[in-house]
């Protein structure tokens, strides 16, 4: 009789104990609002866990790249929005300098402002980022991974934006034409300039309709690493949201929970208690 009362008190002591802990793991789960501490926890969703782990891993990478190729992106916008407003003043410029009523006096003023659009111009196509890329590169722009299958560019080469333009004459630069509305404002003879200038109007609106061509290009580039940022995004919250799902505390269902075990414990605890109050004479008889 003493034996068998002493394994039932030594099980309910065990019990009791065991409530003990899931009460703490259940308190440290809400304290720390993971339910998953170690892999044994619950193996299926830890190894779930992890992939998505990894997986987070790269989008911040990606993310990274994206945003870093949005910001060059964004530099060459406003390189190229410099370019055509250079055209738009050249033309100005070579407009006014095929009259005949302007001075020569005038004419070398604009000479004069017109090497400097051109001088600016040489600048913005040789510019560098702050950490000292090349904006326009001279050979095929870097792609940046923006996911496991993505590649995309955020400029285009220096060539492509600045040479191969087809004039009436022939391919040359955009450098070139602003050279040919030098020369045409500097010919004294009155019809030859207007000559020469109206030739070097040709090639200048050429000149603005491919820039204005290469802006729309930089355009869609930017419009595609929006895009990926959105997917990139997209894809963050998906996984966040599972993640949370499998690996995070439900603090309503665990406080229920808590709370139970706790009423639990408490009552094991007193009728344990009261039990044990009883002497050895009490058992026996």
């Amino acid at each position: 009789m003493i034996t068998a009362t002493r394994y039932r008190a030594m099980a309910e002591i065990n019990r009791q104990a065991k409530l003990s802990t899931a009460i703490a793991r259940a308190e440290s789960d809400i304290s720390t609002g993971k339910r998953i501490q170690v892999a044994s926890d619950d193996p299926i969703a830890a190894a779930r866990v992890s992939v998505i782990r990894a997986a987070q891993a790269d989008q911040a990478v990606w993310a990274r790249n994206v945003q870093t190729a949005k910001s060059i992106a964004g530099q060459v916008d406003t390189a190229l929005s410099n370019v055509s407003d250079i055209f738009n003043r050249v033309k100005e410029l070579t407009l006014a300098g095929a009259s005949e009523s302007v001075s020569s006096s005038d004419r070398a003023a604009m000479v004069q402002e017109l090497n400097s659009l051109r001088t600016a111009l040489t600048n913005i196509s040789t510019s560098t980022t702050p950490t000292g890329q090349s904006l326009f590169p001279t050979d095929a722009p870097l792609l940046v991974s923006t996911s496991a299958t993505q590649r995309l560019p955020a400029t285009a080469q220096r060539s492509t934006v600045f040479d191969g333009i087809a004039y009436a004459h022939g391919t040359a630069s955009l450098d070139w034409v602003i050279g040919s509305a030098v020369d045409a404002i500097s010919t004294d003879d009155v019809a030859a300039r207007r000559t020469a200038a109206d030739t070097a109007l040709s090639d200048i609106d050429k000149a603005v309709s491919h820039v204005t061509t290469q802006h729309a290009a930089q355009g869609l580039r930017a419009a595609q690493l929006d895009s990926a940022a959105e997917s990139l995004e997209s894809a963050s919250i998906q996984l966040s949201e599972e993640r949370s799902t499998l690996e995070d505390t439900d603090v309503a269902s665990t406080v229920m929970s808590l709370n139970a075990k706790t009423l639990s414990l408490q009552a094991a605890q007193m009728a344990f208690a009261k039990v044990n109050r009883n002497t050895l004479f009490d058992l026996l008889s």
